[in-house]
């Protein structure tokens, strides 16, 4: 089984890049246009389904997020759904199997904030594809899309936000050392007509560049950008772990 994940990690890198079309600058999407988003939703009963976090499908059955959002319960109460535009409806809900939290998170600082979600091996199709993954670092002043659960009547759908990636020395001024610390591992983005203010925009979303994934995000701030971790200084334990 571990073989078979293995394999569809890497062939993501080539494979099922999500559609370049964009509605506008922060609009409602569908999930055919990011076919590698999932939702995860926290339950206690089985029935009752919450929206906790998004996630990224990295194979057929792995999902990255951020490592605080499944930190604090066991994988009983967690569910993923995948190959939906929304949260409450549609697709397949799978349960979580197991949950692998990055060794080095820290709770306190939110350093490596990334986890991956075990679940029961799903097959892709047109709306449930693996992302490929970056292995390079962005560049600044950089126009990416960042994916997001948005909030609707009785419901969240999914949708795309353009945003713009600064450089870790010029972020590092807006925080000084309180609330984050902007590491090598970090990609501060900003609104595009925003000199710094950051956006929240559903922590464990994907960002992207030309449908590649570049960070996941994690932590945001209002005023200040907002803080996504890279995920090309990661590809190693993503896949060791996937």
């Amino acid at each position: 089984m571990r073989g078979v994940a293995l394999l569809a990690f890497c062939l993501a890198a080539v494979a099922a890049v999500p559609s370049t079309s964009r509605l506008s600058d922060k609009s409602l999407s569908t999930i055919d246009q990011y076919p590698s988003s999932a939702s995860i939703l926290s339950t206690w009963d089985d029935i009752a389904l919450v929206y906790v976090c998004a996630g990224v499908i990295i194979n057929n059955r792995s999902i990255l997020t951020a490592g605080h959002c499944m930190y604090y319960r066991p994988p009983s109460q967690y569910r993923v759904r995948i190959g939906s535009s929304y949260t409450n409806s549609g697709g397949q809900v799978l349960p979580a199997l197991q949950l692998i939290i990055h060794p080095d998170f820290n709770d306190a600082n939110l350093h490596s904030d990334l986890s991956i979600v075990r679940t029961p091996v799903f097959t892709y199709s047109h709306n449930i594809r693996p992302a490929p993954i970056a292995g390079y670092h962005l560049a600044d002043d950089l126009n990416v899309w960042a994916t997001s659960w948005r909030q609707i009547e009785g419901d969240r759908q999914i949708s795309e936000e353009q945003v713009v990636t600064i450089s870790n020395d010029l972020c590092r001024t807006r925080f000084d050392g309180i609330d984050a610390e902007v590491t090598s591992d970090v990609v501060c983005t900003r609104w595009p007509n925003q000199e710094f203010n950051g956006y929240c925009s559903g922590f464990g979303s994907g960002i992207y560049q030309s449908g590649i994934l570049v960070a996941v995000h994690t932590n945001c701030f209002g005023s200040r950008p907002a803080i996504n971790i890279r995920v090309a200084n990661y590809t190693s334990w993503i896949q060791s772990n996937a």
